[in-house]
């Protein structure tokens, strides 16, 4: 049986306590570093992550729970609050027909990764890893489109170099032909899907772009991405939580990133509902290079970094503000 999740963050990943108990343990039983194998050498993905065990699929398509040591899997420049996590190729050796143990994990292609919440600056979360595609998921309102937050999730897999889409959920709700605040995606070149988990409108297209692929659907509580999973899954698969009335935020009902099973080899990622998304391994000279409306521009060229400076040209951009809270930031 899975252990339950008993703490009151989003994740128990974010359970500063629990963290710091896991982290004390394991310092008693520190081990050398494991290199990493090839992903040829893998025979099982990690499914669900929990403290000091995970949810894994084999190869021969069964799932069982495997230990690992949090040591043994230690990165190198940014320490991981976890050291495997959901999209992980592993090599597991079975001790029982229910159970094993992680023995190496396999070198990742990429990783999504924010700054652990209230860990220093060297400490990050992964959301997940070996992502073919981010659907980055937001809503028209309840809660309202938050433009930080996607900004923050398209820098961080540019960084990553992995492809995004931005998927806008509950378009039901859109009533008027207003501009739209996520229009400026279209402009530079984000594919734009805008969707309705309710009704269905927009499944049809975003099945297409993401089928036979890898792909972790992430956003701000309460935008729908379990709705949505479970309309392009035509299934239930986990507790779907109302929007609070007194502050417009989700209420998170998925408490850490899951691999579901979809149509033609698909794994799809659901994760929890991010409160904030803190940008790490980044230096913020080269913020610029994430923002591409601002590469050609006069200032640009002559070395601005658009920062308190009335001669800047990028004032006026639509994004600009984005940009100084994630350069303030980093």
């Amino acid at each position: 049986m899975c252990p339950k999740f008993r703490g009151n963050s989003e994740d128990w990943l974010d359970n500063e306590k629990l963290a710091r108990k896991l982290t004390s343990k394991n310092k008693k039983k520190s081990k050398p570093e494991q290199k990493e194998i090839p992903f040829e050498e893998s025979n099982a993905l990690v499914i669900e992550v929990f403290p000091n065990q995970c949810k894994v699929l084999t190869d021969t398509n069964e799932k069982i729970l495997c230990q690992y040591r949090r040591s043994v899997f230690q990165t190198k420049e940014l320490k991981e609050r976890s050291p495997v996590t959901v999209g992980d190729r592993v090599l597991i050796n079975l001790v029982s027909p229910q159970s094993g143990v992680i023995e190496a994990l396999s070198t990742r292609k990429n990783r999504l990764f924010r700054q652990a919440p209230d860990r220093g600056k060297n400490e990050i979360h992964v959301l997940a890893a070996n992502i073919d595609l981010l659907a980055i998921v937001a809503s028209t309102q309840t809660p309202d489109f938050s433009p930080g937050l996607v900004d923050r999730f398209l820098v961080a897999a540019q960084h990553e170099k992995i492809p995004t889409i931005l998927c806008v959920n509950k378009s039901d709700l859109i009533h008027t032909p207003e501009t739209r605040p996520w229009d400026v995606y279209s402009e530079l070149k984000i594919p734009i899907l805008e969707i309705s988990a309710k009704n269905g409108i927009g499944i049809p297209s975003l099945l297409k772009q993401i089928t036979g692929k890898t792909v972790v659907f992430c956003g701000h509580s309460g935008v729908g991405k379990t709705s949505l999973l479970q309309k392009l899954l035509e299934k239930e698969i986990g507790a779907i939580g109302e929007v609070n009335a007194t502050t417009g935020k989700g209420r998170h009902t998925t408490t850490g990133g899951v691999v579901l099973e979809g149509p033609e080899n698909s794994y799809w990622i659901d994760t929890p509902g991010i409160r904030e998304f803190g940008l790490s391994g980044l230096e913020p000279h080269s913020l610029t290079d994430y923002f591409p409306e601002f590469l050609e521009l006069g200032c640009t060229q002559r070395g601005c970094i658009h920062i308190n400076t009335s001669e800047c040209e990028a004032i006026g951009l639509t994004r600009y503000q984005s940009y100084v809270n994630i350069y303030k930031s980093l």
